[in-house]
């Protein structure tokens, strides 16, 4: 009998010590699902992609497959000038479309802001729709609209204009018709994130400066835009990180092309991996373009810093 009821007494304090541990560590307990996932998914892929790059992998010479071969694969993807044109279409592309998505973004979130009758709700579902649009359905619209022979834009520009339409997908526009394109697209998460921002600015902020004599600029300079740097700059990170990654879009509106006029370093390690059958280049651009990613995301943060997202 004494044995028994030891054993019930054990019992529900192993079950009050696993309900405490369960309470203590709660938090826990819900991320460690998706961390597990996101390692399984990541650290994994990126293991085996540092030993793509340190091997010789050529799909078409399946004999010398798995070589180690050291940094020689870094030179010769990093020595090859069609990387460094990629660098700078890729450059090019990030400055050029995210200076445009956050200038038109704050300006379109600013004018809607001031709108005080029923015509904001219809501007803010209008300047969202964009987004809804798949980068490669939104690609093969812009091709079909951008065609030289059949397309609506090259048309209404020669019907309207006494110049010749330019050859947009491929000429020496290329590139900037995939920033505009994507500036398209991308926009309309700009304008809700500024949009969010400027209805947050406390009202005595802007009524204590109208009170001082500023004008709007002033305004919009001194107080509205220092009281939204911290959202400003996650916006711009966010949008930076996703531009660097931009492939879809660009890859099924031009190819990359023409020639190289447009290819970005995401389509230069497609192309060195799947399409000339080297992973272990590929893999060496690759580890190399991430570094450079991180290191320049880690920079700004630390510059900027996240001062005031808390709060």
């Amino acid at each position: 009998m004494s044995t028994e009821n030891t054993r019930n007494a054990d019992v529900p304090t192993d079950r009050g010590r696993l309900r405490e541990l369960w309470e203590a560590y709660l938090p826990v307990w819900f991320v460690l699902p998706m961390t597990l996932f996101l390692v399984v998914v990541t650290f994994f892929p990126g293991l085996y992609n540092v030993y793509l790059s340190v091997t010789y992998w050529d799909l078409t010479n399946p004999e010398l497959t798995g070589t180690f071969v050291g940094l020689e694969n870094f030179v010769d993807a990093w020595g090859r000038g069609s990387t460094w044109v990629s660098v700078r279409n890729t450059l090019v592309f990030v400055v050029g479309s995210l200076a445009l998505q956050t200038t038109i973004g704050f300006t379109l979130a600013a004018l809607v802001a001031g709108v005080t009758n029923r015509m904001r709700t219809i501007y803010r579902i209008g300047f969202i729709l964009p987004m809804a649009a798949a980068p490669v359905a939104l690609a093969t619209m812009g091709r079909i609209m951008l065609n030289q022979e059949i397309g609506v834009i090259p048309h209404l520009i020669e019907t309207a204009l006494p110049v010749s339409s330019p050859a947009f997908l491929s000429g020496q526009y290329a590139l900037l018709t995939v920033i505009l394109v994507d500036t398209w697209n991308w926009v309309p998460f700009m304008f809700i994130v500024f949009y969010a921002g400027l209805t947050s600015v406390p009202a005595d902020l802007k009524e204590a400066a109208k009170v001082d004599g500023a004008p709007l600029w002033r305004i919009y300079a001194h107080v509205i835009i220092p009281y939204m740097k911290p959202l400003i700059f996650v916006a711009v990170l966010i949008r930076t990180i996703d531009l660097f990654r931009e492939f879809g879009l660009v890859y099924s509106l031009t190819g990359g092309g023409p020639g190289t006029a447009s290819r970005l370093l995401s389509i230069q390690v497609f192309e060195m991996g799947f399409i000339g059958s080297n992973l272990g280049t590929a893999a060496a651009v690759s580890i190399v373009y991430l570094i450079f990613v991180i290191a320049l995301c880690t920079i700004a943060i630390i510059s900027v810093g996240f001062e005031g997202v808390m709060d």
